[in-house]
């Protein structure tokens, strides 16, 4: 059986009558737009900026006994949203804006160490 590769193709497309290498050359280019249609309809999206982790980690050593026992949402060094759940808190947070918000649970100082399984 013989291998499909360009050199062998092009070789059969020379034995065609130029009827039919009009039909291929039509169809060919048929499918490269088919082809290219869908990244026509690709658009460029600015990323998004990560977070500033230093400035999250200032707030929270400054701010963190304040929370203590909720949940907060912070955008950099800002406050966004905080409450005792987590799914309300992320809700606020993308509700203002907020792409990449930084959530997490402020333990209180006299919380019993967990295992973390």
């Amino acid at each position: 059986m013989q291998e499909n590769t360009v050199e062998t193709l092009l070789c059969q497309i020379d034995l065609l009558p130029s009827v039919e290498k009009q039909r291929l050359l039509e169809a060919l280019q048929q499918r490269i737009s088919e082809l290219e249609a869908p990244l026509e309809k690709v658009r460029y999206r600015e990323p998004i900026p990560m977070p500033n982790f230093e400035s999250v980690a200032e707030w929270l050593q400054a701010h963190s006994r304040e929370y203590a026992g909720q949940w907060i949402a912070l955008d950099g060094d800002r406050l966004v949203s905080h409450g005792p759940r987590s799914e309300d808190v992320f809700a606020a947070a993308r509700f203002e804006g907020v792409q990449m918000p930084y959530v997490t649970f402020i333990e209180p100082d006299d919380a019993l160490p967990t295992m973390g399984f």
